[in-house]
């Protein structure tokens, strides 16, 4: 496996230890969590990871890392504060806690697309998103301004028998709106008007992927956040969304080509 992508599961793992901890209600150090240095995806990077300081993206990771430390000291500081109001703020998928770990997963992403760019290519991962999008029976891609009232996003998604729908603003992409997540917001927020805006509901932090990213890459972000859909974007426009069955029919589709392939 790619040694980003096991980044990317590291770091994952510790912000949910975090979290939990902070929900616990346990008193963290607030010097350790504001040293970019001391967790273990700190102690790699400065450790054996600098071996990997020459791929284009490896500075910009580490800058990415160094505020996310940032951030995460923040989060600590009000929730040892017992300010645990403001503490939950930063951590919602909207706060800046949320904002700072998706930059940081991304700038993973590209380290380790960097990383498979370099090595030779008859061993490069030969799954890619692009080849889930071409397997795809159907790519119709719908999408819906974000002053649109909820009930419409709804029709669109029942009509087209889809569970997410790309959210512009004056045609530019800005998020999506799932049937996963409406449930959510239901659940923890109360129901909400149908006419609100579907912008009030929509995931703007999803983590988006492009064209040339592994399929691998595709799962362990999803597994670990919990995300079923991925938008994908090429040089700044929206070209498809990947659902987790998509992902996991396009493996077997892609799989069984290449032993096809190989048998004869």
């Amino acid at each position: 496996m790619n040694i980003f992508n096991d980044a990317i599961e590291t770091h994952i793992h510790w912000n949910l230890r975090l979290k939990q901890h902070i929900e616990e209600g346990i008193i963290q150090d607030l010097k350790k969590v504001a040293d970019c240095h001391v967790c273990e995806l700190g102690q790699w990077i400065y450790g054996d990871g600098v071996r990997y300081n020459n791929l284009p993206s490896f500075e910009s990771m580490c800058t990415a890392h160094e505020h996310f430390h940032r951030i995460a000291a923040e989060v600590v500081y009000h929730s040892n504060a017992n300010n645990k109001v403001k503490a939950r703020s930063l951590l919602t998928a909207e706060g800046a806690f949320s904002q700072s770990s998706a930059k940081l997963i991304k700038a993973l992403m590209n380290c380790s697309k960097d990383l498979s760019d370099s090595v030779a290519s008859g061993i490069r991962n030969r799954r890619k998103v692009r080849d889930i999008l071409h397997a795809k029976k159907n790519n119709s891609l719908f999408s819906i301004e974000d002053n649109s009232p909820v009930l419409a996003a709804i029709k669109i998604m029942t009509d087209h028998n889809i569970r997410a729908i790309a959210i512009t603003h004056h045609d530019k992409f800005v998020g999506i709106f799932t049937e996963r997540g409406y449930l959510q917001h239901l659940m923890y927020r109360g129901a909400p008007s149908l006419e609100a805006p579907v912008s009030e509901m929509m995931d703007i932090n999803t983590i988006c992927v492009d064209p040339d990213d592994s399929v691998e890459q595709c799962m362990i972000l999803m597994t670990s956040t919990h995300t079923r859909h991925l938008p994908v974007m090429d040089q700044g426009k929206l070209v498809g969304i990947l659902s987790i069955g998509d992902v996991i029919s396009g493996q077997q589709k892609i799989r069984l080509r290449y032993l096809g392939s190989v048998t004869h």
